[in-house]
């Protein structure tokens, strides 16, 4: 049995030889010095300490995915959007064959490999280069050895009303690790929704890690909608960072409902005045499955306001846990940031951990949170019960409506639709809602 840390197995394999030239070469060296140096995070750090780390160390770090795309299973996957704008992205790499050819006007998609061959001094200056902290190690990772990914960019003044959707489908049939960069610019004034679908093809036992930026320009408006779909042994670590100028808005919907190992990482800067985010969260941690999910959102300008509200469902083994930081800079003056996270414990086995913070550095500000971990209502199981509803479908239904409140915001009939029937087919009691399989 190899005993040996994944960033041992990475160092005794030394420096992969990679696109991007000698500048992407020594960024890349420097990244990976760090990791050897600090290694990945482990419970020791603090925002890292509910994640079941041998999960993770159990993937071969050392290896890339090497399977192919069958384009006939995921057009049958894929969500009922007939008007979006579909681009995928296969193990990290981006999939010109499965993506839409047509753009619209004002929306630029370029493949990020691409650009380090053509280009490694332009995509130096586009892909924001990680810290070593704890928080940014994965990230690290993937900007020592990710050789893909995408840029979608829509121009100033530009309004989309298709959505944009992204596919990033795993392929792997045993335990390789993939790696990838996303970035998202929204051009000042611009408007669009981004869809965001992970899954998994077959059996794929793959780790996706996953480096994303999303920058807002002055009263742009971005709705970033999250579905994690992986099959059962795979698992993904992500870290998503956002940054917010004058006027913007940022809605994100984040739905976890499938894989072995989820650990995302949101931090969210609210750096021009009356910049506001939205966050909805929900997520899924049946049988023996893990979701981890951290929130760091930074009020650094007048005005700024985020309101967040996350719920979870644990059932079977699972565990869960919400970590969720705000903190209120002494420039965000007449700030308004709220925080809520509501959970439910469906067996007596399931675990979930939730951690609020709140610092705030200057007066006048609304800041609150707050948090609960329980069961489902005894009132309103008793009220159903008394309309000759049998105990297991009251319960079943209670737990659905926990889901709805959120699934119900999201954007487009058909996706809400869609996610409403992939939530309903995640519970465990699916078949007494009619959810599929």
């Amino acid at each position: 049995m190899n005993t040996a840390s994944p960033m041992e197995r990475i160092a005794a394999r030394g420096a992969p030889s990679l696109a991007g030239g000698a500048a992407w070469a020594q960024r890349r060296q420097r990244a990976l010095k760090s990791l050897v140096a600090k290694g990945l995070p482990d419970r020791r750090d603090e925002n890292w300490k509910y994640l079941d780390h041998a999960r993770i160390a159990g993937f071969a770090f050392e290896s890339a995915p090497q399977g192919e795309a069958d384009a006939a299973a995921l057009a049958a996957r894929l969500l009922p959007l007939a008007s979006a704008r579909r681009v995928v992205l296969v193990d990290g790499r981006f999939a010109p064959g499965l993506s839409d050819s047509g753009i619209a006007s004002g929306l630029e998609i370029l493949d990020l490999a691409a650009l380090l061959e053509r280009a490694p001094e332009a995509s130096l200056a586009l892909l924001r280069a990680p810290g070593d902290d704890p928080d940014d190690r994965y990230a690290l990772l993937a900007d020592a050895l990710a050789t893909g990914g995408v840029l979608v960019r829509v121009a100033a003044g530009c309004e989309i009303a298709e959505p944009i959707y992204l596919v990033q489908l795993a392929t792997a049939a045993r335990a390789a690790v993939h790696q990838a960069r996303v970035v998202i610019e929204a051009g000042p004034g611009a408007r669009f929704t981004l869809v965001e679908h992970f899954m998994t093809q077959g059996g794929a036992a793959a780790l996706g890690n996953l480096a994303a930026e999303v920058t807002l320009g002055e009263g742009a408006g971005v709705t970033h909608v999250r579905l994690h779909q992986h099959g059962p042994e795979a698992a993904q670590v992500e870290t998503c960072v956002v940054r917010l100028a004058a006027r913007s808005r940022y809605a994100q919907h984040l739905l976890a409902l499938g894989g072995k190992v989820l650990r995302s990482a949101l931090r969210v800067a609210l750096e021009g005045e009356r910049a506001a985010c939205r966050l909805d969260g929900l997520f899924l941690a049946d049988g023996e499955r893990q979701v981890d999910l951290v929130t760091q959102v930074a009020h650094r300008g007048a005005a700024t306001e985020t309101i967040q509200e996350y719920r979870g469902i644990a059932a079977g083994r699972g565990r869960g846990a919400f970590n969720g930081r705000i903190d209120v800079h002494a420039t965000a003056k007449g700030a308004n940031a709220s925080q809520s996270s509501r959970n439910l414990l469906l067996t007596p086995l399931a675990e979930i951990n939730v951690r609020p913070q709140l610092e705030i550095q200057v007066d006048d500000v609304q800041c609150r949170h707050g948090a609960t971990v329980g069961t489902l209502d005894a009132e309103q199981l008793f009220y159903l019960e008394s309309r000759a509803i049998d105990p297991a479908t009251a319960r079943a239904l209670l737990t659905f409506a926990f889901c709805r409140d959120l699934t119900g915001r999201l954007p487009f009939a058909a996706l809400r639709e869609a996610a409403e029937a992939l939530v309903a087919g995640s519970l465990p009691d699916r078949d007494l809602i009619g959810g599929p399989g």
